[in-house]
């Protein structure tokens, strides 16, 4: 545990998962580093522009190191072969008063940009999902001292990730809100759906790097069981999205809070990847077409308006509600400091 820690230059062994979308503000990552944690910024959304933009925010809040989430996998896409599937969003788009969808989708790829930004901000630790980064990339990341982490969802994906030189590995159980980093899901059409406990056993086994855990943690009872079964840290997402600091939100932010734990579901219905989220109106009505879903990211992009739309009008019914199997026990909003501080007691002691 200790070595992660000063590996990563962190007081606490707790990390704050780098959740896409607009929730990792400057101000939730930069409080979750003053307070001793691995704040994280999502952005495997973004272009480099906005990435500059953020870091520069978070650095104008801390000067305690941070990291930046990015996908592994390859965003580039594009597809006018998606009439049917916009022809079911336009009777949403319709139901909501929004314009009708259009006849060709194209996701551009801003990785080797946001890599350069990364290295010329001097960021010092990049965490990855759904894949290992290229090479030439991790090279480049090596050459500047910089922490790799990666997350996996089994043993194979783990020892892909070690092979290629990761510093340390993010145990993702199925339990896990949102994303989980599943690299094929051709070959796992839900994702790989190993159980936490499970997992950490076997990567604890397998392997010698780091290992750190996640998956529906939300409690210090958790934290410590997973200590003593030797986790170097823990990456908590559900209870961040709860943090004042975090952008998530008023209608999402009450659908959490409402939330029972039976209420999630994995679905590709937001963005073509299985993601554990809060059941809502949208999932049941795209569940109820004939029509298959669009793969990542193009599923993604098509239903991104109607998201956007839902956020802006406070509309939780057509929102992608990322959320994992722990949210029934969140009952309330809270700091940082108070989500850290109860997860670490000796936080306050040590004041």
């Amino acid at each position: 545990m200790t070595k992660l820690m000063d590996l990563l230059k962190i007081k606490y062994p707790i990390i704050q998962a780098g959740m896409a979308g607009g929730i990792t503000t400057a101000d939730l990552v930069s409080t979750v580093a003053e307070q001793g944690g691995l704040g994280t910024i999502g952005a495997g959304y973004m272009d480099d522009k906005t990435l500059k933009h953020i870091i520069k925010e978070v650095k104008e809040q801390t000067n305690q190191p941070f990291a930046v989430n990015l996908f592994a996998a390859d965003l580039a896409a594009q597809s006018d072969e998606i009439f049917a599937t916009q022809k079911h969003l336009n009777q949403i788009r319709q139901e909501l008063g929004m314009d009708h969808g259009k006849s060709q989708v194209i996701v551009t790829d801003h990785l080797e940009a946001k890599i350069d930004v990364i290295i010329e901000e001097n960021i010092p630790i990049v965490s990855t999902a759904f894949g290992v980064l290229p090479t030439s990339i991790i090279k480049k990341l090596k050459d500047k001292n910089i922490i790799v982490i990666g997350m996996a969802t089994n043993v194979s994906e783990g020892e892909q990730l070690v092979q290629a030189g990761y510093d340390a590995i993010v145990a993702q159980g199925t339990e896990a809100g949102g994303h989980r980093g599943t690299f094929d899901i051709r070959k796992y059409p839900e994702g790989c759906n190993i159980e936490l406990l499970s997992l950490v056993r076997q990567f604890l086994t397998k392997f010698s790097v780091p290992i750190i855990a996640a998956g529906g943690i939300y409690a210090r009872s958790q934290v410590k069981a997973l200590q003593e079964m030797g986790v170097s840290a823990v990456q908590i997402g559900t209870r961040f999205l709860l943090a004042k600091e975090a952008g998530t939100n008023k209608a999402y932010r009450k659908a959490l809070i409402q939330a029972t734990s039976e209420d999630t579901v994995i679905t590709k219905v937001f963005s073509g990847r299985p993601a554990r989220a809060i059941q809502n109106e949208m999932i049941q009505q795209i569940n109820q077409w004939r029509t298959p879903i669009q793969p990542f990211p193009i599923q993604n992009a098509l239903t991104k308006d109607i998201r956007t739309y839902a956020k802006e009008q406070e509309n939780s019914n057509y929102q992608s509600l990322w959320a994992g199997i722990g949210v029934g026990k969140l009952k309330k909003e809270e700091t940082v400091s108070e989500i850290i501080t109860d997860l670490f007691p000796d936080k306050e002691k040590s004041k």
